[in-house]
């Protein structure tokens, strides 16, 4: 008698048999594969350093920037002597244009305080040649005023000598008429005199000598008038000297320009294909030879490193295949075995990215590349640096553990 099973069963059979099938499919890499999810992805890093000292001109690109093997990462000019010599002798120009800016103001108010005391002498130089010549009228006037009472009292001294000698007049009125002819003689040369003094006086103040009486050779006047004279000439030397040292300053200033222009100047460029990881120096920085500048993460030789115990190194096969999965992705890739490192081993001239795992006690570093992998297409990940990877690696069936393969 056939045994038949009904529709509801033939269902329930083939959701049993596809639950079976995706246990196996899961739990099948379990029993031939050795699973380790502590898995680091991780890529070299390339340092860029300064080839001469100087300032850059010239921006590093941002980070995570694609860069192509020769090309431009930066320029350095190295001008920072002769920029701190240009500071210098500009500062010094400077300082020697509000110098000049002061002795044009101070001239200027001494060239206006000369005027105003030149103006002063003058007029007082012209009102003393007035006083003098209305003073000599006045002598001259006064001389042929008492020249006039001379020949008056020689006449009244003829009369008073006719007179004695007829016996009219005592001696003693003679004598009185000579006196007073004496005294009008006397007063004629103290009227020319004061005439003559008044000429000489004002020859005198004509050549700026004031001879008056109660006076000094010049008026105070005069004597500011001669200080500001001599300030005057010895700003205008200090402006004469300090003309010259701005021009040949402006010549310095434009010969250490032009050589400043001419100086050494040398374009970094990327030696690799790769991304801008870190930025050291900043625009218009000032750097020294050597002088490390940016660091740049080289995506085409990812590497997976994952901790294995330490009794598989001896029998790890460099060139195995093993499986590689990212955490959170569903993509597998296939690596190649490549290496493994020690606990002590150091590598002082390779720099990668990201951090090794950590190594537990008896446990090794076993390096597998993924070449195929294509992480260097999306730099904007970064090439997946950093990111946890899960490494299965086959069973001791494998050859790759030193093994003979079955088939």
């Amino acid at each position: 008698m056939a045994f038949r099973f009904s529709k509801g069963q033939i269902v329930r059979l083939m959701v049993a048999l596809a639950i079976v099938v995706i246990a196996v499919w899961q739990l099948a890499p379990l029993t031939v594969s050795d699973i380790r999810p502590n898995g680091v992805v991780n890529a070299k890093l390339v340092t860029i350093q300064a080839p001469i000292s100087g300032q850059l001109v010239r921006a590093i690109p941002d980070v995570g920037e694609p860069i192509s093997a020769g090309s431009i990462i930066t320029r350095i000019t190295d001008d920072t002597e002769p920029q701190a010599l240009l500071a210098q002798l500009d500062g010094e120009y400077q300082l020697l244009r509000s110098r000049k800016t002061a002795l044009i103001e101070k001239l200027s108010t001494l060239n206006g305080l000369r005027r105003d005391l030149g103006e002063r002498v003058r007029e007082m130089v012209s009102g003393s040649l007035e006083s003098l010549h209305y003073k000599t009228l006045e002598a001259q006037a006064r001389q042929k005023g008492w020249q006039s009472v001379v020949k008056e009292r020689e006449l009244s001294l003829s009369r008073q000598n006719s007179l004695l000698a007829d016996g009219h007049v005592a001696q003693a009125r003679v004598d009185e008429a000579e006196s007073l002819l004496e005294q009008a003689r006397q007063e004629v040369e103290r009227a020319r005199a004061d005439e003559e003094r008044y000429r000489k006086e004002a020859g005198s103040l004509e050549k700026g000598v004031f001879v008056g009486d109660g006076q000094n050779d010049v008026p105070y006047s005069q004597q500011r008038l001669d200080e500001v004279v001599l300030a005057v000439a010895d700003l205008n030397v200090q402006l004469t000297e300090t003309n010259g040292r701005m021009a040949s300053l402006e010549k310095q200033l434009r010969d250490e320009r032009a050589r400043a222009g001419r100086r050494e100047s040398m374009l970094v460029r990327s030696p690799i294909d790769g991304l801008v990881w870190r930025r050291i120096a900043a625009e218009l920085a000032t750097v020294t030879k050597n002088n490390d500048l940016a660091k740049i993460l080289d995506c085409s030789d990812i590497r997976i490193e994952v901790p294995v115990d330490e009794s598989l190194s001896d029998r790890v096969l460099i060139g195995a295949t093993v499986s590689v999965r990212l955490q959170g992705s569903p993509e597998v890739y296939e690596g190649i075995v490549s290496g493994v490192i020690g606990t002590r081993a150091v590598t002082p001239e390779l720099e990668y990215a990201a951090l090794p795992p950590l190594l537990k006690k008896d446990e090794v570093l076993l390096v597998v590349q993924v070449p195929d992998a294509g992480f260097e297409d999306r730099p904007e990940t970064f090439c997946n640096v950093g990111r946890r990877a899960e490494v299965s690696i086959p069973s001791r069936l494998n050859s790759w553990f030193g093994e003979s393969d079955p088939s």
